[in-house]
């Protein structure tokens, strides 16, 4: 066999194993282990290199840090405030209360940087609630489903982080872009359930009389909450602190908050709390070592440039190659966890964008917000099965309910790749 044949043989492999459940990490050494002895492209001390002082990352620090936030604003009392303040502000439109489940996810992903958190937090509170106003139970686990969607686009992302190191793309850029970003989205996400409300049974009919008093009152009560993003990105975009740093303030004044202002949380939850990110991010480190060995692999085989060549044949202009990508990534977001797809296809699609003069910002966006679709795309739609676990829904009758999403978004998609300002605003100041 040819040098080209094997490399796909394996890559096939890679795929094979991974859709069977073998652990991304354990696929991704696996298929640079074999590429590396049955190629000769490298020593096999590499293989023990590589993934050891890729993780040796100033900005990789920040995930432990952002995923422990997310689970300290879940756990406490802040996500409640959100959803206080979401009623108050829309709860007087038909569907009020949906409308203050998306807006809920919006405030909670500002803390939280996790599209699975956003869903089975927002989810656990607004169940009942939805179900007493006569909506139909699985579009009220849908609305929280869709909703958790924003965790990865309204900063701070974890997602971003990730996107950030595998491309050297810039996190600070990357915030501050997602913020107008998760806006858009989140404009997609209302229209969705507007329509909803009006050629569908699914919502309830329930609303209450607006009160810029109340208004006022929530603001004032989720304002804990509401200035940690404010802290976070403040500090970053005034250089007080890097984003690295600002996850650490991130952590630091959400315990403070929830231990002693909104006293939402016990001491002695911490170990718990510990305990349960420490294992996320233990998952989540060794995908990220053994992708960068295996994206080193393949630059030494030159695949990226001939996926290159072979996807510049369907497109021609910047906008038809971000059309391409977001198709790609939504195909494969069918069947792949969000950090997989990154890890995977970066190294193969940057080489393509950046000889089209495509924004690395620009195309983090697109890649971000096309990846987010998966979220509730079966059949491995993850926010589908969170929020099956809280509403105790049946999985299939969610994702058929989040159909009227799943195209709101991909529209939102669209129009941040035919309007790049959407992604680059904070450039015209």
């Amino acid at each position: 066999m040819s040098n080209e044949q094997i490399t796909y043989a394996v890559l096939i492999l890679m795929l094979v194993h991974l859709f069977i459940g073998m652990p991304l990490f354990v696929v991704l050494a696996l298929g640079s282990l074999s590429l590396i002895l049955l190629l000769d492209v490298y020593s096999v001390a590499i293989f023990g290199e590589v993934p050891f002082t890729s993780m040796d990352n100033w900005a990789l620090l920040a995930m432990p840090l952002f995923i422990l936030t997310g689970d300290i604003v879940s756990t406490g009392k802040i996500a409640q405030q959100f959803i206080e303040l979401g009623k108050a502000a829309v709860g007087w439109i038909r569907g009020g209360l949906g409308y203050a489940t998306l807006c809920g996810c919006f405030f909670f992903a500002g803390t939280s940087g996790s599209n699975s958190a956003d869903t089975a937090a927002i989810g656990r509170i607004m169940n009942e609630p939805l179900q007493a106003a006569r909506y139909h139970p699985s579009y009220a686990a849908a609305l929280a489903a869709a909703g958790g969607t924003l965790g990865i686009i309204v900063p701070p992302s974890l997602i971003f982080i990730i996107y950030g190191v595998t491309t050297s793309t810039s996190v600070s850029e990357l915030f501050l872009s997602g913020a107008l970003v998760g806006l858009v989205l989140l404009g997609a996400l209302f229209l969705a359930h507007f329509i909803t409300c009006r050629v569908t049974k699914w919502s309830g009919d329930e609303r209450h009389e607006f009160s810029a008093k109340v208004l006022f009152q929530r603001i004032w009560g989720a304002r804990f909450g509401l200035a940690a993003p404010l802290v976070i990105l403040g500090g970053i975009y005034s250089g007080v602190f890097t984003p690295t740093e600002a996850a650490a303030v991130a952590v630091i004044y959400c315990l403070f908050a929830e231990l002693l202002l909104t006293r939402g949380m016990k001491l002695n939850q911490i170990p718990l709390l510990l305990q349960r990110s420490g294992r996320i991010t233990g998952i989540i480190g060794p995908i990220i070592a053994f992708s960068i060995l295996f994206s080193e692999v393949l630059s030494i085989l030159r695949l990226p440039e001939k996926v290159t060549s072979f996807l510049a044949t369907f497109a021609s202009t910047p906008n038809e190659v971000l059309i391409v990508v977001m198709i790609l990534l939504l195909f494969f977001g069918l069947f792949m966890e969000a950090i997989a797809i990154i890890i995977l296809t970066m190294p193969v699609l940057v080489p393509l964008v950046t000889s089209m003069n495509i924004d690395p910002v620009h195309f983090g966006m697109v890649v971000v917000c096309s990846i987010t679709i998966g979220f509730i795309t079966p059949p491995v739609g993850i926010n589908l099965f969170a929020a099956s676990a809280v509403t105790k829904q049946p999985y299939v009758d969610i994702s058929i309910k989040c159909w009227i999403f799943t195209i709101s978004l991909i529209f939102a998609t669209l129009a941040i790749i035919f309007f790049p300002t959407i992604a680059l605003w904070h450039r015209l100041f």
